[in-house]
């Protein structure tokens, strides 16, 4: 076929597909080949493209549009195909050339065939006809045209009357059994389509599964009357008459056909699963004297479209192989995980998968009801012990004769036991078999521990390659793969959850008319969310809502509460403010959330256990707090939350800079914890604050929201010891903006100045000198405005660094020995040890060694009271700097391994790469140069990672002095050059001055050594 219609518009001819993208030149295509051999008024063509619109030159852009088609067409071979004819155009179509004319034709044979009782040939003709879709009509579903709409869905429609009358051919020929599965997923997809919902009640009538058909009659009178308002059919009422009545003759005219004899019997029915409103209900006993079903076959049917989990089968089968060592012991699995994983559709596949190895039957039982209370183990051993063929009038009463009855009969048989949706041990025992012949395989969303000898196994949401085939299944990969961002969208939205890919899958399926991006609209809106995320009467809220309503009163209240952190992952401590009780208690309450599977955990080796909340569970999280608790208890809820969030940072910094130095704190409430806890959260300070990183920035952007502008800043600032450490210059920007907004908009000036302050700082540490000039200046007036002191010292201390840079020394040393007076004052050490250390460096700069020296000794007593080795590390590497200066290299070996020891010891990058460099000038002073170079390289890489401009440029420049010295002058002024563009850059003019002369020197020895020899 050359022209395709039934799925996305297609042209191919001998030279291939003829390229035709543009949305309107498939509409006036699509429109001509609708009515092949027919001609199209130029009017029509209009009207297809514009609607009631079309712009003045309409007819024109029609003709731009047709010739470039015919272009098109003619590159693949097919010339002349489009041919003009007033008042318009038409497409010259041969015989098989367009498949829609395929289509019907072949369809119309098969019906032919029906009519004569030609059953076989009517199916196979109806099975032709059907695989020509590919689709969608016209445009796999992506029509905008509305003239073209009518169309599409009149030809989606013919391919569905078809697909009935293939189901007519196949139940005449007694194929019933095989067209459930394909049945129901046709119903799921057409839920008000009574006659294939009447195909299915037959289908599964005749298949002996009466109660199943029951309950599709009774699901379908539900969906009919919520989305129509009106009851079924006559044919419908008639059909579930006729199966009440135990007649199967009494089918609808619709899917009334002859009944073709098969050699195998139907199987026993089936006894009714619960309903929405009682209890399940038990078949009826046999009657006197009509012997008993020998083999029970409970299995619900299982899914034609079963996607993926091959891992776990494999491994669920070995488990419930008999072991020869063993082979006395019970076989007991366990498929755990959250609701609408897929655990039961996974139990159900494998049930029917081994079920020749279980000749003597299949039990099955749900063993939650719908409102998710148990249902009592009684009576499902009742239900059990009916299919086995007890009559009621012999039916023990109590539960422990039930459950000895039930082991007694099946002692001898093969059997396989599927219990689903299992709610603790208890209710589990009454019901396992006493011998080994007949394995348990059980699903739960808890784990079941406490059940003796059972192995389990967890399944977890679909990976997206899983989620991708299940979509392409159920929808046609030529659909999925032609939207494949939006596919991929939907799988993000779903949360990789097999039951929500499903009933999006479903909804789609069910009109394909939808182009996908439009379900990714609207499951975008997290507020309906849940609300798409339902069809068949079957929803993600009802199982969330079933797992809920189980929990005990504080498990509801902090599944709830949890929903307020806006943070991806969390510790389990935050379950402590949340709830208002210890942390003990409120770890208890987490791990029933956990049990429950509604909240996963994730455990690495090295690190405490992190805790989350799944897409779709977190949405039903919400609607729940905001069902069950106003907002001024959620304001109260967050600001514990926070507050004990600002208690542990402030905690984490003093553990690792050994107190509250060079910080300045907020007025906001701290939320109080144990010793204990705070001593197993915080072993690790700067790991502590590493793992809860992105949970701490959503933390400053939670208050910033509630309006806690204090406690927002304090947090912001506080949490600099993280971002300075590790580079995190993003993140140190976006908090301090967050902040610095809320602090203006509530005018806290303290606030506003200390923000400033901050990100000054961070635009020191980005070597934007004059930025940060310009934060810090208003910073130190708004300090001194509101009288404090210890801000406005930082503040001062970190402008004489800026002058330091540009080489202002003077106005540096001034701006440093006025910080110091004033952090004496406030007892602030580390910050009087980072003032000192500084002024040292300008004594050394100054060539006044003695002097240098004698301030770092003051710098290191200063270091010493605080006890923050960091900066102690920092000191020790300038000494290290005023040794070299004066060539003593011995003592300078001997302070640069101290302080590489020590910033090893406490993870500090940027002091590494310092250290390295400190180190690899002794080695080069000792005639080790290539040691020194190799030591070198190591410390830029260091710098580079940590983003420290400073240091890359210092150690460029060290780079080059080494390559110098081994006579390697081209690969120095590679190096100088590298160091001169960062200098440059950050407007360091100490530094490049002290670049440009070594590279003076560099090229006058590179002239020296290159120049011809003298000829005397």
């Amino acid at each position: 076929m050359r022209f395709r219609l039934l799925g996305p518009l297609e042209v191919v001819g001998p030279g291939g597909p003829a390229l035709i993208t543009a949305e309107r030149q498939r509409i006036v295509l699509a429109v001509l080949l609708l009515e092949p051999n027919r001609i199209v008024p130029m009017g029509r063509l209009v009207d297809a493209v514009w609607g009631a619109s079309p712009p003045p030159t309409a007819r024109a852009q029609i003709q731009i549009c047709v010739s470039i088609v015919r272009a098109s067409m003619a590159k693949a071979g097919l010339p002349d195909v489009i041919q003009t004819r007033s008042p318009g155009y038409f497409v010259e179509v041969e015989d098989e050339e367009l498949d829609l004319q395929v289509f019907e034709r072949t369809a119309s044979a098969g019906r032919t065939a029906a009519e004569a009782g030609r059953f076989e040939e009517a199916a196979t003709a109806f099975e032709s006809a059907l695989g020509l879709w590919r689709g969608s009509a016209c445009f796999g579903g992506g029509i905008t045209s509305t003239v073209l709409q009518a169309p599409a869905a009149r030809l989606d429609e013919q391919r569905l009357a078809v697909v009935e009358q293939w189901v007519d051919a196949r139940l005449a020929l007694g194929l019933h059994q095989q067209l459930v599965a394909r049945l129901i997923d046709l119903v799921m997809q057409n839920p008000l389509r009574e006659r294939l919902r009447a195909q299915l009640m037959v289908a599964l009538s005749r298949s002996g599964r009466q109660a199943e058909a029951l309950e599709v009659y009774r699901r379908g009178r539900r969906e009919l009357i919520d989305e129509l308002g009106i009851e079924p059919g006559e044919e419908l009422r008639r059909l579930q008459e006729s199966i009440l009545a135990g007649r199967l003759d009494g089918a609808p005219q619709t899917v009334a056909v002859p009944v073709v004899r098969t050699a195998a019997p139907a199987a026993p029915p089936a006894p009714a699963e619960p309903s929405a409103s009682a209890a399940p209900v038990a078949p009826a006993a046999a009657a006197p004297g009509v012997e008993p079903p020998a083999v029970p076959r409970l299995l619900p049917g299982a899914i034609a479209d079963f996607t993926g989990r091959d891992d776990l089968l494999a491994r669920l089968k070995r488990a419930l192989e008999e072991d020869p060592e063993t082979s006395y012991a019970l076989r007991i699995v366990s498929i755990t995980g959250r609701g609408g994983v897929g655990k039961t559709t996974l139990a159900v596949h494998l049930g029917h998968s081994l079920a020749k190895r279980f000749p003597d039957g299949q039990m099955f039982a749900k063993l939650r009801g719908p409102s998710a209370q148990p249902i009592l183990p009684a009576r499902i051993l009742e239900r059990f012990l009916r299919s086995l063929g007890i009559p009621g009038s012999a039916m023990p009463q109590t539960i422990e004769e039930r459950a000895e009855l039930f082991r007694n009969l099946i002692a001898d048989r093969r059997m396989l036991i599927v219990l689903d949706d299992a709610i603790d041990e208890e209710q589990v025992r009454w019901l396992l078999p006493g011998s080994s012949n007949c394995p348990v395989l059980i699903t739960s969303r808890s784990r079941l521990a406490g059940l003796e000898g059972a192995s389990s196994v967890q399944i977890d949401v679909f990976s997206t390659e899983q989620a991708l085939e299940l979509l392409s299944r159920i929808l046609g990969a030529e659909r999925v793969h032609s939207e494949l961002p939006s596919a991929l969208q939907l799988i993000e939205l779903c949360g990789n959850l097999a039951l929500a890919l499903r009933i999006v899958a479903a909804r789609l399926a069910a009109r394909p008319h939808w182009p996908l991006s439009k379900m990714v609209a609207r499951l975008r809106d997290e507020s309906q969310r849940l609300d798409e995320l339902t069809h068949g009467g079957v929803g993600v809220r009802a199982g969330l809502a079933m797992v809920y309503q189980g929990l005990p009163a504080d498990a509801q209240r902090l599944f709830r509460r949890l929903s307020m952190l806006e943070a991806a992952e969390f510790s389990s401590w935050v379950a402590a403010p949340l709830l208002d009780v210890a942390v003990a208690e409120a770890e208890d309450v987490l791990e029933i959330l956990v049990d429950a599977q509604l909240v996963d955990v994730e455990v690495v080796r090295g690190r405490r256990p992190r805790y989350r909340l799944h897409d779709l569970v977190r949405v039903y999280s919400q609607e729940c707090l905001a069902e069950h608790e106003n907002t001024a208890e959620r304001s109260v809820v967050l600001g514990r939350v926070l507050s004990t969030w600002l208690l542990l940072v402030e905690e984490a910094h003093r553990r690792a800079y050994g107190g509250d130095h060079t910080l300045i704190h907020g007025d906001a409430p701290r939320l109080a914890l144990d010793a204990s806890v705070l001593d197993r959260e915080l072993d690790d300070p700067l790991r502590w604050f590493e793992d809860e990183r992105a949970s701490l920035i959503t933390a400053v952007r939670q208050a910033a929201g509630a309006g806690l502008d204090e406690l927002c800043w304090d947090l912001a600032l506080t949490l600099v010891t993280l971002f300075e450490m590790y580079g995190y210059f993003d993140d140190w920007r976006t908090t301090h903006e967050i902040a610095l907004a809320v602090t203006r908009h509530n005018d806290n000036r303290r606030g506003q100045a200390a923000m400033l302050y901050s990100l000054g700082a961070l635009h020191m540490f980005e070597y934007k000198l004059d930025e940060a000039r310009g934060r810090l200046g208003p910073a130190c007036e708004l300090f001194r405005q509101v009288g404090d002191v210890h801000g406005e010292a930082l503040a001062l201390r970190n402008l004489a660094f800026v002058d330091r840079i540009q080489g202002r020394l003077d106005e540096a040393m001034a701006g440093y020995e006025k910080a110091l007076v004033m952090l004496s004052q406030v007892n602030d050490s580390t910050a009087e040890a980072h003032v000192l250390s500084n002024m040292a460096q300008i004594h050394l700069d100054r060539g006044l060694i003695a002097e240098g020296k004698e301030t770092m000794a003051a710098g290191l007593a200063a270091v010493e009271r605080s006890g923050n080795r960091r900066v102690r590390a920092q000191i020790l590497c300038r000494l290290g700097e005023a040794h070299l200066q004066i060539d003593e290299v011995t003592e300078a070996e001997y302070v640069f391994t101290q302080a590489l020891e020590t910033v090893r010891s406490v993870g500090d990058p940027v002091g590494e790469c310092y250290a390295l460099r400190g180190l690899a000038m002794v080695r080069s002073r000792q005639g080790s140069h290539d040691a020194a170079y190799e030591m070198l390289e190591e410390a830029v890489g260091i710098a580079s990672q940590a983003r420290e401009y400073l240091a890359i440029g210092r150690i460029q420049l060290s780079l080059g002095e080494v390559a110098a010295d081994k006579g390697s002058y081209e690969r120095a002024k590679e190096h100088i050059d590298a160091a001169l563009d960062v200098f440059g850059r950050m407007q360091a003019t100490r530094w490049q001055k002290q670049a440009s002369r070594l590279m003076s020197e560099v090229c006058a020895a590179s002239d020296a050594a290159y120049a011809p020899a003298s000829t005397g």
